[in-house]
């Protein structure tokens, strides 16, 4: 892509944004407000939390035990999940969210018994589940069609900009705190401070959700009707498809993504310092990745694109982890995260268009919990092959799956994207 393609695409896109942010409706921007508080917690918690549980004594195959265990509940959470949302609503359930999200991580940072730090990681798994079916329903039915990828794309630049946040508090708050303390800079304990610190931002997120005005929702048929849709979805061969893509794509997500840091710290030899740094950039690089969808989704097309981006983040991936330099091991990371990551917006939103209004918290529930039954599967089978010293094949099995979910999503679901838009 030449540099005035680039710039042109950005003012587009630029301009796109200044219009359509106008049109967001309160409840849009209430819920943005609540991403960027949600985010900013897990910004801190994925610079901090897989280093503090190695401090703790761990190894990496307990480690990837518990981040098995949260993805695992998420996973098998979701459906109950759509029942939830669809009875009590969307902004209760979001409450419900937060509400339990910080009283899990609160007990999960004041424990280093094994057997409470997966029952704890359980709880938060679920907490993440109610606030993944629920999210994508709500920006669905507070937006337009007009300004939809738009209102997820800013969904997405929020959640990057909040990550990029808590990755830089994340990096640089433990050795803050371990100076308070006049403990050692790396000790757990200053890993377990800048933990209690990133809850703050958790209970923060409760705020604008309180002014939320809730929509009567059309889709509460009761337990009956809520089961009848769920049979009635998996009779589309669509559905089906679907369903395996999420299958096949949590599987190469969890084999590597929660051990970047991992590898940065016993690979490499990085700091919590230099990770922070590393990770804060790749989200200032996702900024940039998402702030161009729109553009680009008009230009190639959903489908198209999420293919393209998939497949050229497979050479970064293995310039990151065929390397023992530390430079060329950060730009692979960072190009590798923003071209996979522009996918996002497109694969939340496109799920919900292939299906109709009612099915639409179920249909996210099915895919959510598709993707993080095998998200946890990844984790685990990750985390055994770090802790058996074979450091770099995670990261080449993510990149298998990765190729074969992007022919697969191509294949199955171009056509059908050009039916939708007629």
């Amino acid at each position: 892509m030449s540099f005035d393609l680039l710039l042109k695409g950005m003012l587009l896109a630029g301009n796109g944004y200044a219009s359509k942010l106008r049109r967001f409706n309160p409840n849009a921007r209430k819920y943005l407000l609540f991403v960027f508080l949600t985010t900013l917690n897990a910004g801190i918690y994925g610079v901090i939390f897989n280093l503090y549980i190695l401090r703790l004594g761990f190894g990496e195959d307990f480690l990837g035990l518990i981040l098995s265990i949260s993805a695992t509940s998420t996973g098998l959470f979701s459906i109950p999940a759509a029942f939830v949302c669809d009875r009590l609503g969307r902004k209760r359930t979001l409450l419900l969210s937060s509400v339990l999200s910080a009283i899990s991580l609160f007990f999960l940072y004041n424990t280093t018994t094994p057997e409470l730090l997966v029952l704890f990681s359980l709880a938060s798994g679920m907490a993440s589940a109610l606030g993944l079916v629920t999210g994508s329903t709500f920006l669905l039915e507070n937006s337009t069609k007009e300004e939809r990828m738009y209102l997820f794309s800013m969904s997405s630049l929020i959640y990057t900009f909040s990550l990029l946040s808590g990755n830089m508090l994340g990096g640089f708050l433990p050795d803050i705190l371990a100076d308070l303390i006049s403990a050692q800079s790396g000790s757990a304990i200053s890993y377990r401070l800048t933990l209690y610190v990133s809850l703050i931002a958790t209970m923060a997120s409760l705020l604008p959700l309180a002014y939320v005005a809730e929509k009567n929702s059309k889709e509460n048929n009761g337990i009956r009707g809520q089961l009848h849709i769920y049979r009635s979805i998996f009779k589309s061969k669509v559905v089906r498809q679907m369903t395996l893509f999420y299958c096949l794509y949590g599987i190469g997500w969890g084999t590597s993504l929660p051990y970047f840091n991992v590898y940065f710290d016993t690979v490499l030899g990085a700091s919590a310092n230099q990770i922070g740094i590393f990770f804060s950039l790749s989200q200032i690089f996702m900024i940039l990745g998402y702030f161009l969808v729109p553009v680009l989704t008009e230009r190639t097309g959903k489908v198209r694109l999420v293919s393209i981006v998939q497949i050229l983040s497979i050479p970064f991936l293995l310039m990151f982890v065929l390397t023992n330099n530390l430079l060329i091991a950060v730009i692979g990371f960072v190009m590798r995260y923003m071209l996979m990551n522009m996918a996002n917006p497109i694969l939340n939103s496109f799920k919900l268009e292939i299906v109709q209004p009612e099915e639409r918290s179920m249909i996210n529930s099915i895919m959510w919990m598709a993707c993080y039954t095998f998200v946890g599967v990844g984790n685990y089978t990750g985390g055994l092959m770090m802790a058996a010293g074979d450091s770099r094949m995670p990261f080449m099995v993510t990149g298998v799956f990765y190729a074969v979910t992007a022919i697969f999503y191509y294949v199955c679901f171009n056509g059908l994207e050009e039916i939708i838009k007629t």
